[in-house]
């Protein structure tokens, strides 16, 4: 329940994969422009193989400065650890599916203020690019914000290619509401009605056990992307468009 230093998050990425070696694996995606690691971790009865279960991936803070999720992550990682065999609901995720959780996507921006404070974080990568502008753009072509390819996004699209994840969640901070594709084009997705229902679920879910007012921004907490605001070179819309996957990107506080 703090903001954990760098060295700190790295021990708990660890531990987590230590502590639970049969249900938990730590998988290192690659390493930042300044050569901090990008970690997940898979969580699965299965979590030394591939058994052609569902592939989920949850990610956060691609936006250095957007660290709810962050801690989030973090916590939902010790659920999933901690509860499994005595929580019915959690055995069951876990022997049907394989999930991936990366709490911190761009280890640079957060630390920008060095490895022992979040304070000073910022919203860029250490090159000043923002990474969530920075993947191939359905509409828009290979580099729609004129960057190369940088490293923590080099990684991602590894990652996502050598899995199929049929459902990912992109966790971002300062609105409150689901955002769901398109982000880069007007038209609908053909599946509309199913990401609005699953942004549906998701908010109606948060309104049940928050106070009064939480995520309720924009149509009572969901929105079509392009219909709040244009964004190219997405992560959303890369992992749905040509990796053949279901993103939603989660905006919290």
């Amino acid at each position: 329940n703090f903001y954990p230093t760098y060295d700190q998050y790295v021990s708990y990425m660890q531990g987590f994969a230590a502590g639970f070696p049969s249900i938990c694996r730590l998988d290192t995606l690659g390493l930042t422009t300044q050569g901090r690691l990008l970690l997940a971790v898979k969580l699965s009865d299965s979590v030394n193989v591939n058994r052609r279960k569902p592939e989920f991936f949850y990610t956060s803070t691609m936006h250095g400065d957007e660290v709810c999720g962050y801690i989030l992550m973090l916590h939902l990682i010790d659920s999933l650890t901690s509860g499994y065999g005595s929580v019915s609901r959690i055995t069951d995720m876990l022997n049907n599916y394989q999930i991936y959780i990366n709490p911190l996507a761009n280890p640079d921006g957060t630390y920008h203020g060095g490895n022992n404070t979040v304070n000073g974080a910022q919203r860029y990568n250490a090159n000043g690019v923002d990474l969530n502008r920075n993947f191939p753009d359905p509409a828009d072509g290979p580099h729609p914000d004129g960057n190369a390819w940088q490293d923590e996004t080099k990684a991602f699209m590894h990652y996502d290619t050598i899995h199929h994840f049929v459902m990912s969640a992109n966790f971002h901070g300062g609105s409150e509401v689901v955002n769901y594709p398109w982000d880069t084009w007007a038209k609908l997705h053909a599946d509309d009605t199913w990401m609005q229902f699953i942004a549906r679920e998701y908010a109606d879910t948060a309104h049940l056990h928050s106070p009064a007012g939480y995520l309720t921004d924009l149509n009572n907490g969901i929105t079509n992307g392009y219909a709040w605001y244009r964004v190219t070179g997405g992560r959303q819309d890369y992992t749905t468009y040509f990796q053949y996957g279901r993103e939603a990107t989660v905006e919290l506080s």
